[in-house]
């Protein structure tokens, strides 16, 4: 287990060479996604199937405020089912934050509402 910027961050491989290359890209991801939400632990999980299609099966679970975020995508290359999972978290990430703006926006204006009422009587 890695630990980057307070994530901890657990990647495990089955059936794929890990190199150094492979961490630094799944590190830059997560800490992109970090810009959007606080992430406070990471588990991915790359996998390599000769015998299915497409072979290559990533999985993602992030701990974060609020319920755990996870992701699957497969593709016919590593890079490519990286790159829909990491595109997938970031439109999760960005339907949780809007979602909670306009939970905070119709808040706002029903107090501001409600507390117009009061002061007009």
């Amino acid at each position: 287990m890695q630990k980057i910027q307070n994530i901890k961050l657990q990647v495990q491989a089955h059936g794929i060479r890990n190199n150094g290359g492979l961490d630094l890209l799944i590190e830059q991801s997560i800490n992109a996604l970090r810009r959007l939400i606080p992430i406070a632990t990471a588990r991915v999980v790359l996998e390599q199937k000769r015998d299915t299609s497409p072979v290559y099966r990533v999985f993602a679970h992030l701990a974060v405020p609020g319920p755990d975020v996870h992701a699957t995508a497969s593709d016919h290359t590593l890079l490519a089912a990286w790159r829909k999972l990491a595109g997938n978290l970031t439109r999760q990430f960005q339907m949780r934050t809007a979602r909670q703006q306009l939970r905070l926006k119709e808040r706002g204006l029903c107090r501001k509402q409600a507390g117009q009422r009061n002061h007009g009587q």
